[in-house]
């Protein structure tokens, strides 16, 4: 190989564009002995990957699987989030039969009172579009530099 193919497939390795026949080409030179000593760098990369496969591990790994305990502390959170669950909900759903919804018998007022409720809320959406403003400016920088496929 030359050594502008060599340099120009660096660049591609690089920037993370090479394919897999042109990084074995890359291991295939940097494995061999002449290699220049302006590319002396790279040499030490393509061997390791070489060398790595290789490598076995001293004694087998072995992993402890004593979950008895967590198990169990696990299924008594989760029940006594249930039952806390539960009861929060019975306790609210009788607050709300006990207590007087706010029934407006005036035409009028509650004509005024739904008016204001959702000026309310249109203002809370408005705060929200606002925040999307930034979302939006977002999207475009990410859009420079991830190229949709």
């Amino acid at each position: 190989m030359e050594f502008n193919e060599i340099k120009l497939l660096l660049e591609k390795y690089e920037e993370g564009e090479t394919s897999l026949t042109e990084e074995k080409q890359l291991k295939e030179y940097f494995t061999s002995e002449e290699v220049p000593k302006e590319l002396e760098i790279y040499k030490n990369t393509f061997q390791f990957a070489k060398n790595s496969k290789n490598i076995q591990l001293e004694r087998p790994v072995t992993v402890n699987r004593n979950f008895s305990k967590y198990w169990y502390a696990g299924i008594a959170a989760s029940i006594l989030l249930l039952l806390s669950f539960l009861f929060f909900d019975m306790n609210t759903s009788n607050n709300i039969k006990n207590s007087e919804l706010g029934t407006i018998e005036d035409p009028e007022q509650a004509y005024l009172k739904t008016k204001e409720t959702l000026k309310m809320i249109a203002e809370v959406f408005n705060d929200g579009r606002e925040d999307l403003e930034y979302l939006d400016e977002f999207n475009k920088t990410k859009d420079k530099f991830i190229k949709e496929q």
